[in-house]
């Protein structure tokens, strides 16, 4: 560690992608810069992105390195690695100790990342879709739609803290509770057999709800549309399949996060990021249906009131992941 302020570097590598900054810690606080993304589809492999983000910022000492990456943590300590879902990057500690000079890099799954900022974020930084009030002694639950569907949880340590719990709650299997939704399931099930439940609720997962709503309903579609295109006609109410794609997907959205709360006994709370959903809040736009959401979210039968008194927040702030790993790469400080 160098005598001078420490210097993190941390970044969010998804599938589409890769978020880099340099964080800085200031007493409690830690200020991150403003992240540089680049896309993944640009760089062979993560070291040559890495290699072009610490050039243009004019190679800095590092004191730590803390890295998400979207998939399961494979392996433990230096031969940990992560050999991504939905990106053909390999993301290793071995591979990051090289190219920026620190020995033992943090590596985690996407979603745990974004468990470890959710105790930090400021309630206007959050934005709320009903329910009761947090019990602190409680699992809290996380989720979020983007390029794939990522899940994790926070477990209370007994004294005040939290222990993150990375999951592949996206890849469960999608369970229809309607006969349009029984329909879009066997269509699905047609084309790829199992179906989990990011294969709807992600951004490709729009674009599949779309194309099989189309073809239950006999509609042919010109050319290959994307999530942006149906959230763009879904605002705009200029395709009704479109509007039933986002609808669809906000009710299975809250299905699934109802199932998650279950799981976990989740009274701490449910916590929404991603992409998709905070972006769809943050365009106030009316894409996401907030009432349907928590009408399927609390619709469990008997544990309608259980479920009921447990509050749902979306995730506003928009580097939360790379505020969880500037947390963690401050902690390894500490305890190194």
């Amino acid at each position: 560690m160098s005598m001078s302020e420490p210097v993190f570097l941390v970044s969010d590598i998804g599938g589409t992608n890769a978020r880099f900054a340099l964080a800085r810690p200031k007493g409690d606080a830690i200020d991150i810069e403003a992240p540089v993304v680049f896309q993944t589809a640009d760089y062979r492999i993560l070291e040559m992105a890495l290699d072009a983000y610490l050039e243009a910022k004019g190679r800095p000492h590092l004191d730590a390195v803390a890295v998400c990456a979207a998939g399961p943590v494979l392996g433990e300590a230096d031969a940990a690695r992560i050999h991504m879902t939905n990106c053909p990057w390999d993301v290793s500690v071995k591979a990051l100790a090289a190219a920026t000079g620190v020995r033992h890099p943090l590596l985690v799954n996407d979603f745990a990342a974004l468990a470890l900022a959710v105790p930090q974020l400021k309630p206007t930084e959050l934005h709320a879709i009903g329910g009761g009030t947090a019990d602190p002694r409680a699992p809290i639950g996380i989720l979020g739609a983007g390029t794939g569907l990522g899940v994790a949880a926070l477990v209370p340590d007994g004294r005040g803290r939290y222990i993150d719990v990375p999951g592949e709650g996206g890849h469960v299997d999608l369970a229809p509770t309607d006969q349009r939704e029984f329909a879009v399931l066997a269509h699905l099930m047609e084309r790829h057999g199992r179906v989990s439940v990011e294969r709807v609720l992600s951004g490709p997962g729009l674009v599949s709800l779309y194309m099989t709503l189309a073809a239950l309903d006999g509609v042919a579609i010109d050319g290959h549309p994307t999530g942006a295109d149906i959230s763009d006609w879904a605002e705009a109410k200029s395709s009704p399949i479109a509007v039933e794609a986002v609808s669809m997907f906000c009710g299975w959205l809250g299905a699934v996060a109802g199932n998650l709360a279950l799981t976990l006994g989740a009274k701490g709370g449910i916590f929404i990021g991603g992409g998709i959903v905070p972006g769809w809040i943050e365009k106030r736009c009316g894409l996401f249906d907030e009432a349907l959401f928590r009408c399927r979210f609390e619709a469990k039968g008997r544990f309608e009131s259980y479920l009921a008194a447990i509050p749902v927040h979306a995730i506003m702030r928009g580097d939360t992941a790379l505020l969880g790993l500037a947390h963690a790469a401050k902690e390894s400080l500490t305890t190194a």
